[in-house]
């Protein structure tokens, strides 16, 4: 009976330390887990700032663009009229 008793103690013992065992890592995991949540987020923020900018950009380059089509076509029309004076002379 004694020896049912140790061994009956001994198992509860056991099961009470893996319970421990698995309730500890579940709590570091649950950490971990949100320290990566927290990551994920941040790093969100930044792609949608980044995205912001590079629309930015792009708007630029495109007001940049038509206005060097703008000046080129200027140059283009001063070239042609200082021809037409030139053979008139």
């Amino acid at each position: 009976m004694e020896a049912n008793l140790v061994l009956s103690l001994s198992s509860m013992i056991g099961l009470l330390g893996l319970f421990l065992t698995w309730h500890k890592d579940q709590k570091q995991t649950s950490s971990e887990i949100s320290v990566l949540k927290n990551k994920v987020e941040n790093l969100e923020e930044k792609l949608k700032s980044q995205d912001e900018s590079l629309v930015k950009v792009q708007e630029t380059l495109m007001k940049m663009d038509l206005k060097l089509t703008r000046i080129d076509t200027q140059l283009s029309l001063l070239l042609e009229e200082k021809k037409t004076l030139k053979s008139v002379s």
